[in-house]
């Protein structure tokens, strides 16, 4: 079995700090499964920030040797050797993703250390419990979808709001296919302005990415495609020529990144930009040139772990 130290919500709502055995001298070269639990309440999310990493990569893969497994779309408080685990690290801080956030209300970590020892010093870091209703999407899911929303405009609702890949600020699923229908009123168009977007990497062109959005001028995939946006970007800005947009979100790539955040806003036609360089035309896209671009322009319990001979480490400081 694993040992286990428990990070708990109800203990330390303002969260605290983790570290490995024996940090900051290197770990201990026989750690067979330590598990690192962080238990949200229902309604909060974790997030954890590495300030320091280093742990010996022996396989390229990080599977096999010295790891860190990372656990983050979990239904329940533990894991056995079946459960799916999102990542898989090792080598050093610029090689891992430094900020991590689960799905629901807990992420495990589990650290597999095996000779010979080295001189790896292992991770030191926070964590946080987050209120998960602060990334909540403003459209209704359509009936008989997973990932399917309608955002419409009307005289009782707010003409602004929020939207999100799926399970953001996690990393969004694997093999998902979602669209976002926007339809605005007479007289309306749609503002779209994606603030952060990362997707999997790749080369500047999103013809053969695995993970992409598209945007198209209209109610579904077969009106005009505006915009192709894949790999990193920010501040991506999309207007409707008419009161329609449709956003498809696919992603198929074996390490999903973490998506994306947008805002939207249905917007009178007397509000259009029309001709200043610094505005958005309609049908046309602005922003970070990071992808392509189609379209008319275009609590935690105190607990120790005595690993060491020499040093005792309370891993919750």
């Amino acid at each position: 079995g694993c040992s286990c130290v428990v990070y708990s919500s109800s203990d330390r709502p303002q969260g605290g700090t983790f570290i490995s055995p024996c940090y900051p001298h290197r770990y201990p070269s026989n750690i067979d499964c330590l598990l690192y639990t962080f238990i949200g309440q229902p309604d909060e999310i974790v997030k954890l920030t590495f300030h320091h990493f280093n742990i010996r990569r022996v396989r390229p893969d990080c599977v096999g040797g010295d790891f860190l497994k990372v656990f983050l779309h979990l239904e329940t408080t533990g894991v056995s050797e079946y459960t799916p685990w999102s990542d898989v690290l090792c080598g050093d801080l610029r090689d891992i993703p430094q900020v991590l956030y689960s799905s629901r209300s807990t992420l495990i970590l589990e650290l597999h250390t095996q000779g010979p020892p080295s001189n790896a010093t292992g991770f030191f870091g926070n964590f946080r419990f987050i209120d998960r209703r602060l990334f909540e999407t403003d459209g209704v899911l359509i009936p008989g979808t997973m990932c399917d929303l309608e955002f419409v405009s009307s005289q009782s609702k707010r003409l602004y709001g929020r939207f999100y890949s799926p399970q953001y600020p996690s990393s969004y699923p694997k093999n998902i296919r979602c669209s976002y229908l926007f339809r605005a009123r007479l007289k309306e168009r749609i503002r779209l302005f994606f603030e952060e977007i990362a997707l999997q990497n790749g080369d500047l062109s999103c013809l053969n990415r695995a993970d992409l959005i598209r945007v198209h001028d209209g109610t579904d995939s077969g009106a005009p495609t505006i915009a192709v946006l894949c790999n990193q970007g920010a501040k991506v800005e999309v207007l409707s020529t008419g009161s329609d947009l449709y956003v498809e979100f696919v992603a198929n790539s074996k390490w999903p990144g973490q998506g994306f955040k947008a805002t939207f806003q249905f917007q009178p036609l007397d509000d259009a930009p029309h001709s200043e360089p610094d505005k958005v035309i309609p049908g046309a896209v602005t922003g970070n040139p990071n992808y392509s671009v189609i379209g008319p322009a275009v609590g935690a319990t105190s607990k120790y772990i005595t690993l060491c001979r020499r040093f005792i480490i309370p891993l919750n400081q």
